[in-house]
């Protein structure tokens, strides 16, 4: 994050690249296969399953093992654990402490975690749920079941249907900063008031790519509770956890007395604290408040509650009797209706798919700052996996434990042996080569730098692919047409290509969001280049500037031009310092929750003065041209410094730094 701050406040810009390529929508939704007969590991093993937490099973060990030696090394204070088939808890868990002061031990029955992103699968559920009853059209628009303070303008685009919202492919911006979540209670918006006030905008037209977007979800569940006329919160208590008996769960958050969301205070005292790792402990942190946006990722559960809703997705929609979904809804729900290409994974009304071995999974994951989380179910297979952890440091758990527990129980879903690089691919693979912009991003205002994220795709002597990402790098095989596998775990990417088969973008694994080929203007790192260059550039003309002083030369003319290119050096040193100190200052909490801070507007009045005396060198640059006494070196030393300047206030522009608001609301 701070790094990132550190790119925002030097105004690092971009132009982004267009988005030429045409993609294929999968098939309209058909039944899933019959269920297939569990195998014997998992039968041996809901032979001895029951619903008490800590139970023991053949699978209990081996989960034993990698979440204590996790937690170790990865230092997680707290993790919970549930791995089911359709009819029976085979683990419930806790591992470690759910708070410290007292200290209190994680209960798999009992402690609640918080969900994150897995929250919107209750409300894609509940959207379903309204579908069946003929109460919302999947086809029709979003607008016709909005109060008209949500309708979306056009913005150029058409309209934006309900199926949108549920396929991440409405084409909004992204934003998170300063309002996705609250410090405390008194600053948690109504639901409909949070997305009033915080409306991104329409950069893409709908249907053409999935790009993750909690305010499509956001708009979804406004849609649930207009339609339904109960709040969303109370709808889901209605009409998911309590005919599941989820009793461990809710949406609710502890606010004030006089807010109707408020949670039970039998439920407030189950939840887990939340927990940073630092100077080799843990420290605490306040509640992350969510409710503005509740139907995106309010949610909190137990694992023994987790177990039950996935239990009811591997009975498509049915459990102990109650039925959330008709068979022909839940068929619906289960199948993929959007890919943004056919090799990378797809989304099923919400819910994502992906490939283990033979098998195809139901899941989500998610996150907040401190409490991260991962569901995964597999219908045919009939069993399913949640793990969550109250650290930040949780992460690595949350993402590799489902995959490990799956093959574990079923050796079919493991992936198979990667194929050979083609023999040509050194030299064809370069076609594939350079770098790519996420657009999941900010576009409008100045977060448009702190979300920018590149990947950077080069290839191998040896015909492999590799993608440089978050500090991460990923070895890829090609086995299809502008398709690749990844070698550790067999998930797969595409590349998109537009007019005469240039490659255009990149396609992600989980089939969330897209990369777009971006040239050297575009990338990142050239625009830090660049306000490298201006910072040592301005120190070096400071330094001339002292000298000349020194030395008591005196040339006629030019010095209009002089105390210009000074000024201006002096006031990029000023904001790139500032700037510096700044990102180094800044916690990430207060990005999050306070952004924009007081010194984050004083940076971008810094980046103002900067850019205004560049333009008063621009108008100086004449007498510089015209000086008798300057050297051509001279006047081509300053014409560069100048116009470096110049082209970064450019960039500063574009980058939404300049002239551009600082955040939604």
């Amino acid at each position: 994050m701070r790094t990132l701050l550190l790119l925002v406040a030097s105004a690092v810009a971009m132009l982004p690249a267009a988005v030429i390529a045409q993609l294929e929508q999968a098939p309209r939704p058909d039944e899933l296969p019959a269920p297939r007969a569990a195998p014997a590991s998992i039968a041996e093993v809901s032979a001895t399953a029951g619903t008490a937490s800590g139970i023991e099973s053949p699978i209990a060990d081996f989960v034993d093992g990698v979440v204590r030696a996790t937690m170790t090394k990865q230092g997680i204070a707290g993790v919970t654990v549930a791995v089911v088939d359709r009819n029976h808890d085979l683990l419930v868990r806790g591992y470690g402490d759910a708070a410290l002061a007292p200290q209190r031990a994680v209960d798999g029955a009992a402690t609640l975690f918080r969900i994150g992103s897995i929250s919107k699968t209750f409300t894609y559920v509940a959207a379903m749920q309204l579908i069946e009853a003929g109460k919302l059209d999947p086809d029709a628009e979003a607008n016709r079941y909005l109060p008209e303070s949500l309708r979306l303008a056009d913005a150029g685009y058409p309209p934006v249907l309900l199926r949108h919202l549920m396929t991440h492919t409405a084409g909004f911006e992204d934003s998170a900063l300063g309002h996705l979540f609250a410090r405390a209670p008194d600053h948690v918006l109504a639901l409909d008031d949070y997305l009033a006030k915080y409306r991104p905008r329409r950069v893409r037209p709908p249907g053409l790519h999935a790009v993750y977007s909690n305010y499509g979800v956001g708009l979804l569940g406004a849609i649930v509770a207009q339609v339904s006329r109960e709040p969303f919160e109370a709808y889901v208590e209605h009409h998911l956890l309590a005919p599941l008996g989820m009793q461990h769960a809710t949406f609710r958050e502890p606010l004030a007395k006089s807010d109707a969301r408020r949670v039970d205070p039998t439920l407030q005292a189950a939840y887990s604290t939340a927990f940073q790792r630092e100077q080799g402990g843990y420290t605490a942190k306040p509640f992350e408040f969510i409710g503005q946006i509740a139907p995106a990722g309010a949610g909190s559960a137990s694992a023994v509650d987790m177990a039950r809703w996935m239990r009811m997705l591997l009975n498509r929609g049915t459990l102990d009797g109650a039925t959330i979904l008709q068979p022909a809804t839940f068929a619906t729900l289960a199948a993929v209706d959007f890919r943004n290409a056919p090799a990378v994974g797809g989304i099923a009304h919400g819910f994502f798919r992906e490939r283990y071995g033979r098998y195809e999974s139901l899941e989500h994951a998610g996150d907040t700052e401190y409490f991260h989380s991962n569901m995964v179910t597999l219908p045919e297979a009939g069993i399913g996996v949640f793990v969550s952890t109250n650290t930040d440091t949780g992460r690595a758990l949350v993402a590799d434990l489902p995959r490990l527990v799956i093959e574990r129980l079923l050796p079919d879903a493991r992936p198979g042996p990667a194929p050979a690089p083609p023999a040509d691919f050194t030299e064809t693979g370069k076609r594939y080569a350079g770098a790519y912009l996420s657009e999941r991003r900010a576009y409008s205002t100045l977060e448009a730098p702190l979300s920018a994220s590149t990947a950077e795709v080069s290839v191998t002597r040896d015909g492999y692919l590799v993608i440089d990402a978050g500090g991460e790098s990923r070895r890829y095989v090609a086995d299809g047409t502008d398709s690749f596998r990844a070698i550790e775990d067999g998930s797969h990417i595409a590349f998109l290509t537009g007019v005469g088969g240039a490659v255009t973008g990149l396609a992600s694994a989980y089939g969330h969001s897209v990369a777009d080929r971006v040239g050297a203007a575009g990338n990142p790192r050239t625009l830090l280049i660049a306000l490298g260059l201006v910072a040592v550039l301005s120190a070096l003309a400071l330094a001339a500037a002292w000298h000349r002083s020194s030395a008591r030369v005196r040339v006629r003319g030019g010095q209009g031009a002089t105390l210009a290119a000074v000024t201006a050096a002096l006031l990029w040193l000023a904001f790139l310092g500032l700037a510096a100190v700044v990102a180094a200052t800044t916690s990430d909490d207060a990005a999050l929750f306070d952004y924009p801070t007081t010194w984050m507007r004083v940076v971008v009045v810094a980046a103002y003065f900067a850019a205004a005396a560049s333009v008063v060198a621009l108008f100086a640059l004449g007498s510089a041209l015209r000086a008798r006494d300057w050297s051509a070196w001279r006047k081509l030393r300053h014409g560069l410094v100048v116009a470096l300047m110049l082209a970064t206030v450019i960039l500063m522009i574009r980058w939404k730094v300049l002239f551009a608001p600082l955040g939604l609301g």
